[in-house]
């Protein structure tokens, strides 16, 4: 009888969150997020950003799919090594919105990706690299207008030099930025 009385309290409470989620089925948005990218080379500190830009469509109330396109520069900020590196690429990833309320939501995200990476040198050398990059993570939404929300991503990465088979970055990243919805 015990088990039927959880079960029971689950379904209501599945059904009270999905009731009143912000998210619905056939929605779109564009978000837009930043990430502190500090390196080390030759002994020396770098201090950079890594940028996303990416369209969401929710294909249910609580999954949707991600299309990501970033960016990143080592020395945007601080260059003391002499080595500039940038990378460009793209990542489809699937979210789950866990908890998917009117103010806030919170979801989980898998990705997947591919992109390039350009290393530049004091003297000249430029060497042109090939990337994947897999992502696992959580992130939330808070509103502040109607279609305006703050977001806040927390993803685990791990970006492979394909080209030299070498791993680039590994690691958690912080993403502070926006998300909009377009409808």
């Amino acid at each position: 009888m015990t088990y039927t009385k959880h079960l029971l309290s689950l379904l209501l409470v599945m059904a009270t969150l999905t009731g009143f989620s912000q998210n619905k089925k056939g929605d779109i948005s564009l978000s837009i997020t930043a990430s502190p990218f500090p390196t080390s080379n030759s002994n020396s500190n770098d201090f950079g950003v890594i940028a996303k830009a990416g369209m969401e469509f929710h294909i249910s109330d609580n999954v949707s799919f991600q299309g990501s396109f970033f960016t990143s520069n080592n020395v945007l900020f601080k260059n003391d090594s002499g080595i500039n590196i940038n990378s460009y690429g793209f990542i489809p990833s699937v979210q789950y919105y866990f908890l998917n309320k009117p103010k806030f939501n919170v979801f989980g995200q898998l990705g997947y990706g591919f992109g390039f990476e350009d290393l530049t040198r004091n003297y000249g050398e430029i060497e042109n690299s090939a990337l994947t990059i897999f992502s696992i993570g959580a992130g939330a939404n808070y509103k502040l207008k109607e279609k305006l929300y703050v977001q806040l991503h927390l993803p685990y990465f791990n970006a492979q030099n394909i080209t030299i088979n070498e791993s680039v970055a590994d690691g958690v990243a912080v993403f502070l930025g926006f998300n909009f919805k377009l409808n």
